[in-house]
């Protein structure tokens, strides 16, 4: 079932994504490495809505269903490569883990290389979107 994509959703997705990643810097910046993992995988999942609403997919209430309807929708597709998808999934999984797990510590090599997928991903994502007609 799709919807009519909203080009002001679709911006407004975007500069979230932007904010996020801003903020994944600035955690970076402080040694903050759970907010950093936050931050990193909500840049890439307000990315991901903007993806989706921009090619009229209804958009899931879940964040399994995000990164179901990213692979269904974009990645099978042909519009995004499967390497983006992963990069969803592992920050995804970051972020689990830092929010529930008391003991989690990640090392700050590892917090960078999901900051710099996340920049990829949302930077990807924006191509996408350029390079569609009627964006």
């Amino acid at each position: 079932m799709t919807t009519e994509p909203s080009r002001e959703y679709v911006r407004r997705c975007l500069e979230l994504a932007d904010e996020f990643l801003s903020a994944a810097r600035l955690c970076i910046k402080y040694s903050k490495q759970r907010s950093a993992v936050n931050n990193a995988y909500y840049a890439m999942f307000y990315a991901s809505l903007a993806i989706l609403a921009s090619k009229g997919v209804k958009l899931p209430k879940t964040h399994e269903g995000l990164r179901r309807l990213v692979g269904k929708e974009i990645i099978k597709a042909g519009l995004l490569e499967k390497e983006f998808g992963r990069y969803l999934s592992e920050a995804f999984e970051m972020r689990q883990a830092s929010t529930y797990d008391v003991y989690v510590s990640f090392s700050e090599e590892t917090i960078r290389e999901t900051m710099k997928k996340a920049e990829l991903f949302t930077e990807r994502i924006k191509r996408l979107l350029e390079e569609s007609p009627g964006n």
